[in-house]
């Protein structure tokens, strides 16, 4: 079968904010994305339950003739060996290049990371902040996904929800956030009016970035000049899953439900 895509997926929507860099990045890829909203949200579900997902949703996608995946999920991303072991192809976690650029960025060594409780506990941004000698300050934000993958867009409705979370932290001195799931840079603005002008680092442009050296060199790199296509897929309500992703404002396929066990 003809390896002429590109996969991404995520628990739900906040994935497409990873798909909007990189496909931007890469306008010529052709982009297979599932949304596993019928499987919602993985933040709170055993690692173990995560990983069988992980494990069918890449395995899914390479028999139909991805040419890599992009885990466009934090939480998931922990569970990237799980995905590797089915697969032969190319698979990126957003977690590696997002906490590079957070080091990049940092001038006074103070990073807040915002994530759901599985990605806070497994202390992974933590580890890797830490052997740069970097304060890692994390704060599990559940509820942030909830509110994106309701569909809700009322802006009073959105900054109550980031006030009361943030205040637990707005005050530790950090320089640096980074959006540790990849629903979170849909609140950003909400965040801004708590935090100010802060660095935010999202996963999607550094992600863009990584998929982009490693098709390249190995080849992998689409040789057509046409725009690619972006197909879009939930294993759960269509409906809901059109609601709660209208900030994705690409050309698009129809949503079709797609049921991968």
């Amino acid at each position: 079968m003809k390896k002429d895509f590109i996969g991404v997926f995520d628990s739900g929507v906040g994935g497409l904010t990873v798909l909007n860099s990189i496909s931007s990045l890469l306008p010529n890829e052709n982009y297979y994305y599932v949304a596993d909203q019928g499987h919602c949200p993985y933040g709170p579900k055993p690692q173990e339950y995560v990983g069988d997902r992980v494990e069918k949703i890449c395995k899914h996608m390479e028999n139909l003739g991805a040419k890599a995946i992009v885990i466009a999920c934090n939480t998931a991303s922990l569970q990237i060996e799980r995905g590797r072991k089915v697969c032969s192809i190319p698979i990126i976690s957003v977690i590696q290049p997002t906490v590079n650029k957070a080091i990049k960025l940092t001038k006074n060594k103070k990073v807040a990371i915002l994530a759901t409780s599985a990605t806070i506990a497994s202390k992974t941004y933590h580890k890797y902040l830490e052997e740069k000698d970097i304060k890692p300050i994390g704060l599990p934000c559940n509820e942030f996904v909830l509110f994106v993958e309701s569909g809700n867009e009322n802006k009073d409705d959105a900054q109550k929800v980031v006030d009361d979370k943030l205040k637990e932290i707005k005050d530790e001195g950090f320089d640096t956030l980074i959006h540790g799931c990849t629903h979170f840079s849909i609140l950003e603005p909400q965040m801004r009016n708590v935090l100010g002008d802060i660095n935010y680092v999202a996963c999607g442009e550094p992600t863009g970035e990584e998929l982009k050296k490693i098709l390249s060199k190995k080849d992998l790199l689409r040789k057509s000049k046409r725009q690619g296509k972006i197909q879009i897929f939930t294993t759960g309500n269509v409906d809901s899953a059109i609601k709660s992703m209208k900030f994705f404002k690409k050309k698009h396929s129809k949503v079709k439900h797609i049921d991968i066990e």
